[in-house]
């Protein structure tokens, strides 16, 4: 294990359950290595030292490569672990349509609820990277949340089926794609008195 991982971890009673671990091997007892109480490190390596071992756990090791010894010592000893129940079989989850949320439209999260594989901001940005601009606008939009509005021309505000509410009028009326979650921002900008304005531009 990369000794950089012990301070961040804290995972300190894993080093004195390796002195634990080879003096009780040496001496044939059970040992109590974590870092609240039980076998403290002095008599632990009084033990090793007694059967002829270094204090602090390290050995002369060999290369297995070129047969040589290594240049330093190596702190290693018997550890006690558990294998993690984690099965490909309870993991595995893959979806085509499903149940979505009902306030963004979006699919649902998690495998429990039959919902999507999440295309965060860094595979968007992996994307944009890519140039894959077809493949962003599927994942992000169509298998998401496709949504078709009405916005005017003239005014920029999004309107009813054919019909500007501001304008009073149906001639500069155009359909437009947009997720669903950019018309719920809008929506909600406007119950806070800000007016985001659709440019539109011929294709």
């Amino acid at each position: 294990m990369n000794p950089h991982g012990f301070p961040s971890r804290m995972t300190i009673g894993k080093m004195i359950e390796l002195l634990a671990g080879k003096a009780g091997v040496v001496s044939g007892k059970f040992g109590y290595g974590t870092c609240f109480g039980g076998d403290k490190v002095e008599d632990l390596s009084k033990v090793l030292i007694s059967k002829g071992f270094s204090y602090g756990g390290k050995d002369y090791v060999t290369s297995g490569v070129t047969g040589e010894p290594l240049q330093c010592f190596i702190f290693f000893g018997p550890i006690f672990y558990q294998k993690l129940k984690h099965m490909v079989m309870d993991k595995m989850h893959a979806r085509a349509r499903g149940p979505t949320v009902t306030l963004t439209r979006q699919p649902t999260e998690g495998r429990a609820r039959g919902g999507g594989l999440r295309l965060g901001e860094m595979e968007r940005d992996c994307l944009i990277g890519y140039g894959a601009s077809a493949l962003i606008m599927e994942r992000l939009m169509i298998s998401s949340d496709r949504f078709t509005v009405y916005a005017c021309k003239e005014c920029g505000f999004l309107g009813y089926e054919g019909w500007c509410q501001y304008c009073k009028s149906t001639l500069q009326v155009s359909t437009l794609q947009i997720p669903y979650a950019c018309k719920l921002l809008f929506q909600e900008l406007q119950a806070m008195n800000i007016v985001p304005k659709l440019k539109l531009v011929d294709a």
